[in-house]
């Protein structure tokens, strides 16, 4: 018994003590992903929204994490992120060289690049309204 206590309080150190970034920790808790894409004007053109754990987890896929994008875009639509009663909004552009997603995460900005299949699941939406 006393085994069975001090290798559950092991694996309780071991996963308290992850390394997820912010990013990966939104993607993992949210509930719901919706999805806005704007034509310049004041309504959306596309609304897509999911809470399909398996859906919302392939976002993971979707933004590249490691890449830091300094480039001046204009955004045409936005991404929410709902987490319980919180939501994190976040900007991006599909446009030729600057596919990209733009968000503030614990008071931080970051610019980040959206990988090909992200790109690819975004103009997909288009391409179905």
């Amino acid at each position: 018994m006393k085994n069975l206590i001090n290798l559950s309080i092991c694996i309780l150190i071991l996963t308290s003590c992850s390394n997820q970034s912010a990013l990966h920790q939104l993607i993992q808790e949210a509930d719901v992903v919706k999805i806005y894409i704007t034509s310049g004007a004041a309504i959306p053109m596309i609304h897509y929204e999911t809470n399909d754990i398996d859906k919302i987890q392939k976002w993971w896929d979707y933004i590249d994490e490691k890449s830091n994008v300094k480039n001046e875009c204009n955004y045409e639509g936005k991404l929410i992120f709902k987490v319980y009663d919180d939501s994190t909004e976040m900007q991006f552009s599909l446009q030729n060289g600057c596919e990209q997603v733009s968000y503030k995460l614990n008071d931080t900005l970051f610019v980040k690049k959206l990988t090909p299949v992200g790109t690819s699941y975004l103009n997909s939406l288009i391409h179905i309204q």
